[in-house]
This record gives C-alpha cells, structure tokens and sequence, in this order.
C-alpha cells in the first residue's frame, strides 16, 4: 500500500447507511436463530452469509490514453500497478478483488482464450470479420486477415509453436507485482530497445486478470474491473467489456479533460447510454494539463452536459474533474512526481478554493484531485443501489422465517390437540401443497412465455419499421440525386425503437410477475392457515421481490451501420441499380437488427425470466419443506424439551420473542 493510504477511507461516510443497516439486520437474525429449529437456521446462516459475502462490482470504461489504469490504481491505493499507456488492443480486462476471500492462497489468476474465442478470432477475424462478412466487404476481411497472420505469428514466437495448449487454460500465484502482471497483459513498446523481454509475454492470449488485495480503509468489498478501450484491432475487447458491465452496478467513466466528450468513440458512448443515469459518473482526468482550469473546468462541463443530452443520456449524470497524478502525489507522499505546468496548475486551483498556498498540504491535494469525490460518488451509488437491494432483500426473507418459524412453534405446541381442525378439502397437506405448486408452476412458464412473445413481437415490429423507413430514405435519395455520392442511414433510431421494446418488457414483467407473487404467496398463507385453523392469529407470508431488469447493453454494441470506413464507400460503388441497392440494403439492416435482437433475447431477457421462475420456486421450495414439518409434527417438541431441561428458557415466550423480531423488521423496512 501507499504511504498516505488513510485518504483512501475519504468518503466511506457514504456507505454507513448501508453498513448500518446490514449490522442492526444481522443482529436480529442473530436473535431468530437463537428460537429456530434447524431448517429454519440454515435458512438464517444463509442470510447472514449473503451479506457478509456482498461485493460491488465497479466497471471504468473510458478513452485510450484517458488514464483509466492510472486511476484504477490510485483506488486500489498501489500506483504504478496496472500498466498505463499501452496500446489498448494488447491489453486485458483486469479485475481488482479487493476485500474478498481468494480461492486458497490465490493472489493472481490469469484466464487465457478459449479454443473457439481462439479461433473466432484467428479464422474469422473476430466480431470485425463478421460484420465485415455481413457487409460484403471483401477489402477490410483482406486487411483482417493480414493483421490476424501478424498476430498469430508474433504470438507463436513469444510462446512457441505449441502456445495453442494454453488455450483454456489459468496461471494462479500466490503473489503479484508489477512485472508479473506486465508478463500477463501488456506488450510495451516493441520498438523500445529496453524492453523486457518477458514483458507482455502472454498479452496476445490473455483474456482477463485477477488480482485478490485487501485495503482495510475500504469498509466493504469491492470488484474493480479495469477494461481496455472498446475500439480495439478486432473488437474483441468490446465483447468483454460489455461482459463485465453486465453484471457491474456501477459505470465510472474516464475522460482525457483535453478531449472531454468531443472526441469520445461512439461505441463507448453507445453502451453507457444504456445504463440508468444513477449507475453512471464521468471522471474527467489530467486537469493538471489544463492551462486556465478555473475557465476552462465549466466549458469542459457545459460540453459534457450537451453530448450527454444529445445522446439521451441525463444531465443530472455526476461529473468529477480530477487528477490522478496529483492523487499519486498525495497518496505516496511525494509531490516530485507533477512536472512544473502541473504544479502551477494545482497552485491556481489551491488558492481559487480558499486553502493558503503557504501551509500545502497533503490532505488538500488529494481534496483537489477529485478523488474524495469519486470515491463519495462511488460509495453512494454502491449503498443506494445494491446495497439497499441487499438488505432489502435479506430483511424481506428474514421475516418470512420468521413467520415460518413462528407457525412451526404453534404446530408443536398443538400437536396432538383435538382443537386443530384442517379444512383441506379432503386433501391430505403433501396433496394441497403440490397442488398449489404444480399450478404456479405452470402460470409462471405461462407467463414467461407470454412475456418473450410480446417482447419478440415488439422487438421484431421495430426491426420492419426501421428497415422500412430506411430503405425508403435510401430510395428517395436515389431518386432525388441517383448513384452518386453515397449515404447512410443512422441506426440510432433502431435502438430506440429497440430500447422502447426492452423497458415496455420490464415494466410488464415488473407488474405481472408481482402480481403472480403476490397470488402465490396469498395461496401459501391460506394452507398455513388450514393446517392451524385460528390458532396463528395474525400472520403473513410475503410474496418473493420480482427481479431486477438490468440495463439493455446489448444494445450498444457495435453493428455493421455504425462503421464509417472505406467499405461503406466500396459497398456502395458495387452496386448497379435502384433494385440492387434496395434489396442488398434491406439485406444488410435486417441481418444487422436482428443480431441486436438476438443478443438482447439471450443474454438479457432469457436471464431476466429465467429469474422470474427461479424466483418463484425457491419460495415455494423453501415454503413447502416448512408446511410438511408441520403437517408431520410429533406429539412432543424435542427442541423446547431440550431447551426447559437444559434451563435455557427465556424470559419470553418464543412466540413474543418472534413477535418483537417481526415487528422490527417490519418498522425498519417501512
């Protein structure tokens, strides 16, 4: 760690609601468990460990040269570490665990391609040769292939004829450092006479690195996940990215202040628009570069604020400005490392913030490197957005075994009673309850079903539309100023069409899915009732919480309508006719949108129903282990036996004792 790692604990203010509230429901499961039979405190250990196991996972996506590594290592509070300044087609998706419990004495992981990632990328040029494929544009797959033999044959001598056997395969250590991570993930500077030459040595097929770091100034684990940028040689990088922002809650995106929003590569800004305005903030780094920051600062913002709104994204998006060589400076105590231009630049902002210019001090260059503020930021949206998941979630399960718990205790302490009358209907409970379990099963695949119909439906109609009216832009065009010079319909209104789909689906999803819950869990409370008759008193079982829609990336891929190379001029001067352009055109957009489509069908809204019904048969599973037990309950409770001879009865009953857990539980969540 750094010298000056202390700052690092620098806006862990933000996560106390949330640590909080994690500690006081830990407690009361705790106090649950202490009344439980066993199946319920497996449930409750369950819980616990859930929330001692939670980690965020943050993504940082940016510009090349934007300084992304720089800042992922100043968070990580071991600078130098990541390499920065790279060509970023011979970097890797590298993930920071910090906090977390490695697998055995693991502190590094490296993951190589796979044999068919591999070979996607050797014979068909990666996602670039497909679209060029799709496209017909036989000069780029000739550019590809040229560029593919460069790389295999570079890759072969660095690791031999047979470096094929590494396909698939990891390298674990109990260590890291500079230079191994280096060997792993970055080629250098091949013409730099200096150069290790174990650097970079299985860069070519490396897919991703871990690296496992405990910083105790961070009160929570954290997934850092540092990605190349999206416009590598073969777009390979792109997939991986988007892979690693699926499953991330929080986007930080690195600018360059000289280049801000201007210049940024539309693929980057294609796939952050796709996130939730709350899941995103921009770090715009290398103010120390700027020459008149306290002017140039709020142009720099109103541009950001513009580009964001032109691209659909929210103005109210957080903006942080910042330096990450003056947070190193701070961080390791040593101020020498900011050149002069750099130094004047921080004196201007220093004393333009009120601090005296003759006490420096540590402390206040960090403030100024806008660190506190991303990390504050970063923090809030971990506690506000997964963290009050979480405890929602586990507070929510909590009172349901609760009330299992309690319905258990009557059960045992009426065994046997001739008070107890079940009204079944003539059914024995293992029949009512599979009965009602066999029927949600079948309303939830019936739900499902309907909801990837209409999505599809929806998905397909916006394909036709906007096939259509681009194919008549195309026309009209050809009609107004025939084959010369070319033209280009922008996709951006496929993915809004696409976009509207997808949110119409989550809101549907949301609201029948709640309903069917809601409908289940009704349905379980009654059987609970029919087996103790009036004797539970007030009761509830409380229906599943309807998964999370996450957000749409799959829209923001890259597609053949968004290239701008030479290819779209060949494609058009191939074409003879007003009949060619408009049936290859119509050919081209449709095999395009629906790749998109597709995309979003398997990798999100297949997860997202899958979840609807997982959702639903853990709770039934779960509710249908504690209705047997009681249906099954002996003439004796052993456990309360053991606890009277064993002198641990408590001052209350274990029915107020669950009382005041549930009433608990139910204040904090209202």
């Amino acid at each position: 760690m750094a010298r000056n790692d202390h700052l690092l604990s620098v806006g862990n203010e933000a996560l106390a609601p949330m640590t909080s509230a994690m500690t006081a429901l830990t407690t009361q499961i705790d106090q649950l468990t202490a009344v439980a039979d066993a199946r319920s405190s497996a449930r409750l250990a369950t819980l616990k460990t859930r929330m001692e196991n939670f980690t965020a996972s943050v993504t940082l996506v940016g510009q090349v040269k934007a300084g992304k590594s720089s800042v992922v290592n100043i968070l990580a509070g071991r600078p130098g570490l990541l390499p920065s300044d790279v060509n970023p087609w011979t970097s890797v998706v590298t993930t920071l665990n910090i906090n977390t419990r490695p697998p055995g004495d693991t502190k590094s992981r490296f993951t190589f391609f796979d044999q068919e990632e591999w070979d996607n990328l050797m014979v068909g040029g990666g996602r670039l040769g497909e679209l060029a494929n799709r496209a017909g544009a036989d000069d780029e797959m000739e550019d590809i292939r040229r560029q593919i033999g460069e790389m295999k044959a570079k890759s072969e001598d660095r690791l031999g004829k047979h470096f094929d056997l590494l396909l698939g395969q990891n390298h674990q250590y109990d260590y890291f450092d500079e230079e191994l991570v280096q060997r792993y993930v970055c080629l250098g500077d091949e013409d730099d006479p200096d150069i290790d030459p174990k650097t970079g040595r299985f860069a070519d097929v490396t897919k991703s690195a871990e690296l496992f770091l405990d910083i105790p100034q961070y009160p929570v684990a954290l997934k850092l996940c540092d990605t190349p940028g999206v416009n590598d040689t073969f777009m390979v990088r792109e997939q991986i990215t988007l892979r690693s922002l699926r499953g991330s809650e929080v986007c930080v995106v690195v600018l360059a202040a000289s280049q801000a929003l201007t210049t940024m590569d539309m693929a980057l800004m294609r796939i952050i628009s796709q996130f939730e305005n709350r899941q995103i903030i921009l770090f715009v780094n290398r103010i120390d570069e700027l020459a008149d920051p306290l002017k140039q600062v709020p142009e720099i913002r109103d541009r950001i604020t513009e580009t964001l709104k032109q691209n659909n994204i929210g103005s109210d998006t957080t903006v942080v400005f910042g330096s990450a060589i003056w947070a190193e400076a701070a961080l390791t105590g040593n101020p020498d490392i900011m050149t002069e231009e750099s130094r004047k630049t921080l004196n201007t902002l220093y004393v333009a913030a009120g601090f005296d210019p003759g006490g420096a001090s540590l402390d206040k260059i960090w403030a100024l490197s806008g660190m506190p503020d991303l990390l504050l930021a970063v923090n809030q949206r971990i506690s506000e957005g997964p963290g009050a998941r979480l405890v929602e979630r586990v507070r929510h399960r909590a009172r349901n075994v609760a009330s299992q718990i309690r319905a258990t205790s009557v059960a045992k302490s009426l065994s046997g009673s001739e008070e107890v009358v079940r009204d079944l209907g003539g059914q024995s409970p293992e029949e009512a309850i599979s009965t009602i379990i066999s029927e949600y099963e079948n309303k939830a695949s019936e739900l499902t079903t309907s909801l990837r119909n209409k999505v599809m439906q929806r998905l397909a109609g916006a394909e036709e539309n906007f096939v259509k009216r681009a194919t008549d832009s195309l026309i009209a065009h050809l009609e107004q100023y025939g084959e010369q010079g070319t033209w280009q319909y922008d996709p951006a209104g496929l993915r809004t069409l696409q976009r509207a789909a997808y949110f119409s689906f989550a809101r549907t999803m949301r609201k029948e899915a709640g309903a069917l819950y809601k409908a289940a869990a009704a349905d379980v409370e009654s059987v609970y009732h029919k087996l103790l008759g009036n004797h539970l008193g007030e009761f509830t079982i409380e229906a599943p919480i309807v998964p999370r829609v996450p957000p749409p990336l799959a829209i923001g891929r890259t597609i053949a309508l968004d290239l701008q190379s030479t290819w779209w001029r060949r494609w058009w001067q191939r074409r003879k006719g007003f009949e060619a352009y408009a049936a290859d055109y119509t050919r081209l957009i449709s095999s395009e949108a629906n790749s998109i489509t597709k995309d979003i069908e398997e990798n999100q809204i297949a997860a997202v129903l899958e979840n609807v019904r997982a959702g639903l048969a853990d709770f039934m599973r779960e509710q249908k282990e504690t209705l047997l037990s009681i249906s099954h309950s002996t003439e004796q409770d052993p456990e309360r036996r053991a606890e009277l001879m064993a002198g641990l009865q408590p001052e209350k009953s274990r029915e107020e004792i669950l009382g005041d857990i549930l009433k608990d539980l139910s204040t904090e969540a209202a």
